[in-house]
């Protein structure tokens, strides 16, 4: 066996170095798969996450960070960044658009104008604060519910079907809205919407529009006759005295007076007019001093007693023991009380008796003055003190219907307020 040896030892040697090299070229085959199997993945992961990009890029056009290229080398960290990146943005653009949105809302709750806002399922998602008050409806209890329910009125429910229904051009109607009834311009739109088209219908309320354009037409319709009426008497009289009055001087005098006392009622007529939208204006002139309003009150009634006596009326007056002096233009709260006594004596019958009472609240002074007349209709109450306004047309030729309104607004030149009280038949 000693001998067998150095026989083997070769052989082995030999084995041993094909079994290392063989391991060897399976080593290195494993490593060469290794990196071909790993780049084989990592070009399938990033075609995967560059398809995503692609997939995410089209639903979201305006997220500029994905139609960047996927950083290398890591894809994933990469479209993680962009993500992030997307993410903030559109962060910053719901804030900005809640941001919008509150603002919208709150000009829509500071418009003059009511707006409701209709989906195209019918159903009402938005009610402002005048919308809110024209229709007497509770916004909360007006949202997601049928316009039909919260509108009810049957004319508002056919303008927002034609605005539904795609009408050539904007419905619009004049409704009578609330209680009490204001009258209301109603006109109704449709807009393009998430679920298809939504009506928006603006509420308009004109009442005072209306009240002051039927003021206008009586303020025109009353100046015309009261210039008329005295210029057609002129004329008559000038045109007599041409056809041979003058000849005869009692006559020819006579009518000279009459000419003078229509001339002087045109003069107080245009001097009331500029007094009155002086005041309207603000820019009549006070010359504030401190008065003696009793004293005041004492000068106006001294003036009116012969004309109150001729027609047998009795004026009396009720003043507080202790009266503070009070800071105003003595002349123009003088034209106040004539204008009210001569209202008080134009419309109280013989035999009748006139009051003015004077009392001295905690921050004020006030005057009233009360007659025995036959009162005022509880209608005209609230429009007695505008310009021309004759409530009883039977007394259309007595004054020229200005002297309320100048009351009216010199005593709100001086921080005051007028208004007028009458129970039925009660003066």
């Amino acid at each position: 066996m000693l001998l067998s040896i150095p026989i083997l030892l070769p052989e082995l040697s030999a084995a041993a170095g094909g079994l290392l090299t063989l391991a060897l070229a399976a080593a290195l085959g494993a490593v060469v798969a290794a990196l071909v199997l790993r780049w084989w993945y990592r070009r399938q992961l990033v075609a995967r996450v560059q398809a995503l990009q692609r997939q995410l890029a089209a639903h979201h056009a305006e997220a500029q960070a994905l139609r960047e290229p996927v950083a290398l080398p890591d894809p994933l960290e990469g479209l993680r960044a962009q993500l992030d990146d997307v993410l903030r943005v559109s962060s910053e653009q719901r804030r900005f658009a809640e941001a919008e949105r509150e603002q919208l809302h709150r000009i829509l709750e500071h418009l003059s104008d009511g707006i409701v806002i209709i989906d195209a399922q019918g159903k009402v998602r938005l009610l402002n604060r005048v919308a809110h008050e024209l229709l007497g409806t509770a916004r909360s209890r007006a949202i997601d519910r049928p316009y039909p329910e919260v509108l009810r009125d049957y004319e508002l429910d056919e303008l927002v079907r034609a605005a539904a229904a795609g009408a050539a051009s904007p419905p619009s109607r004049f409704v009578e809205l609330g209680h009490p009834r204001r009258t209301v311009q109603a006109l109704a739109s449709s807009l393009p919407g998430p679920s298809g088209p939504m009506v928006t219908l603006i509420l308009r309320d004109i009442t005072e529009l209306r009240r002051t354009e039927a003021i206008r037409r009586d303020f025109i319709a009353n100046v015309s006759h009261d210039l008329r009426t005295p210029l057609a008497g002129l004329q008559a009289l000038v045109e007599t005295l041409l056809d041979g009055a003058l000849e005869d001087p009692a006559v020819a005098r006579d009518f000279l007076n009459r000419i003078a006392a229509e001339v002087d009622h045109l003069t107080r007529l245009v001097t009331q007019l500029l007094e009155l939208t002086r005041a309207e204006a603000g820019q009549l002139p006070l010359h504030r001093v401190p008065t003696d309003l009793a004293a005041l009150i004492a000068q106006a009634l001294a003036r009116f007693e012969p004309r109150a006596r001729a027609k047998g009326l009795e004026l009396e007056t009720r003043l507080p023991s202790a009266l503070p002096t009070i800071v105003c233009d003595p002349e123009r709260i003088g034209q106040v009380l004539s204008n009210l006594l001569d209202n008080a004596i134009k419309f109280t019958p013989p035999g009748g008796r006139i009051t003015v009472r004077l009392e001295a609240t905690e921050n004020a002074v006030r005057v009233a003055v009360s007659d025995t007349g036959p009162g005022i209709p509880s209608d005209d109450l609230d429009r007695i003190f505008e310009r021309f306004y004759k409530g009883d047309r039977s007394r259309s030729a007595s004054g020229s219907g200005l002297g309320l309104a100048i009351v009216k607004h010199l005593v709100q030149l001086h921080g005051g307020m007028v208004w007028a009280e009458s129970p039925p038949r009660s003066g």
